[in-house]
């Protein structure tokens, strides 16, 4: 069972409950007098303790801006905002803010029962029955037929998840993989960057032409290396909303044509995201050592459970860790929500590793002495062995079994620069 509150004005009550038990049939739930009350609340409880519903609120203080600073306290398992009207601009927003799911609320008034909705994006159903969280079809079981998925997330901002799976597509090509790097930050993803490329493959090709993802390899492919392609993010940003609901089929069918399919995530959990993680071999949770960030995590991977992604599928990986850690550093900590949950670290790389993906090197960073680059490549061979999917090469074969990085001479030169 788990534990939910919520706040919102007394009329609205019944009908957020009733988004509560469909959420989450077993929880409990308790109302906050006050936005304020709601708030300190969560900020004393325990990292992932609470799930919170804000709803609309009467007392002066704006619903959005308050799911706003509870999602940024980094407190709260998930937070919900629970709206009549649902505008595309208000899931922007929200999205934008941390926010993890909005509810549509039909409050009837007559003797009829409140019911509740979760927000479709728009396509609303004549079956007033919620559907809580998208689902797509399983890929199937059989990876000797198909591509691994390696999907990475985060659940806020800045933790370098983005570096991560730019080296980690570079060094799988290096070991003569044929990797698609999919950017799912629709609306501003960067991924291309890291590769020199001057500008992303516009995914809301995929809307318009009748064969929809079909043939999409060669349509849609920009080679950043002979052995990675990249795809997205889409060129309006207004556009992505188009996109979203094809990101199952679009990975569904890049499967097919490829030997490895990286996915770069965007901080907020959109629809797209929760496709790719429901089709994940691997739901890779990225982290670093900031505040926050193993709360956000924690909020991240319950949702991923929600969505039913299974522990066994997920890892946590710690970025930017200084190699004067010691291996033990790398469980989890109690209390998190991932004790359960496979944890591997990236080593920190100093300045040198965001000037390079800066101007466009991660080819040539995935191929230098970095500590960074060399605990990627051991982290991928290592799934890919996990998976069974480890190519017989040598460099790959090294990466699985070499154990912990090689430090940087202290008098080394900077790998890679040009």
């Amino acid at each position: 069972m788990s534990d939910w509150l919520a706040v919102c004005e007394r009329g609205d009550r019944q009908a957020v409950g009733a988004a509560v038990r469909h959420l989450d049939a077993e929880g409990s739930l308790e109302f906050a007098a006050t936005a304020d009350a709601a708030r300190r609340a969560v900020f004393e409880s325990a990292p992932g303790e609470l799930g919170v519903v804000v709803g609309e609120l009467a007392d002066g203080v704006s619903d959005v801006n308050l799911a706003a600073a509870v999602a940024q306290d980094g407190n709260a398992r998930c937070v919900v905002l629970a709206r009549r009207d649902v505008t595309g601009s208000l899931r922007s927003r929200a999205a934008r803010a941390g926010v993890d799911l909005v509810v549509r609320l039909d409050v009837t008034h007559s003797s009829g029962p409140a019911r509740a909705a979760v927000d479709d994006g728009g396509r609303r159903s004549a079956d007033p029955s919620p559907v809580v969280l998208p689902s797509v079809r399983p890929l199937g079981e059989d990876l000797a037929e198909r591509a691994p998925v390696i999907v990475f997330c985060s659940g806020r901002g800045g933790v370098g998840k983005t570096s991560v799976v730019a080296v980690a597509s570079a060094c799988a090509a290096s070991w003569g993989m044929r990797v698609c790097s999919l950017d799912l930050d629709l609306s501003c993803g960067n991924l291309y960057s890291c590769f020199g490329l001057p500008g992303g493959v516009d995914l809301v090709r995929l809307v318009g032409p009748p064969e929809g993802v079909a043939g999409l390899r060669e349509r849609l492919g920009v080679s950043a290396d002979p052995g990675v392609q990249v795809l997205g993010p889409c060129e309006l940003p207004e556009t992505a909303e188009l996109v979203s609901p094809l990101a199952g089929e679009l990975i569904s069918c890049l499967v097919r044509e490829y030997d490895l399919v990286l996915v770069d995530a965007p901080a907020c959990f959109t629809d797209a995201v929760a496709q790719a993680a429901q089709l994940a071999d691997r739901l890779v949770l990225v982290c670093d050592g900031r505040p926050g960030s193993t709360s956000a995590l924690a909020r991240t991977g319950g949702l991923a459970v929600r969505l039913g992604v299974a522990r066994t599928r997920m890892v946590r990986l710690e970025n930017r860790v200084s190699p004067r850690v010691r291996r033990d550093g790398r469980r989890p900590l109690a209390g998190d929500g991932l004790e359960a949950v496979g944890s591997q670290r990236v080593l920190d790389g100093g300045d040198e590793v965001p000037d390079l993906l800066g101007s466009g090197q991660a080819v040539e960073l995935a191929s230098s002495p970095s500590p960074f680059a060399e605990s990627i490549a051991a982290f991928v061979a290592q799934t890919l062995s996990e998976l069974g999917r480890l190519p017989d090469h040598e460099g790959a074969v090294r990466a699985a079994t070499g154990g912990e990085p090689r430090r940087r001479p202290l008098f080394g030169s900077r790998w890679g620069a040009r």
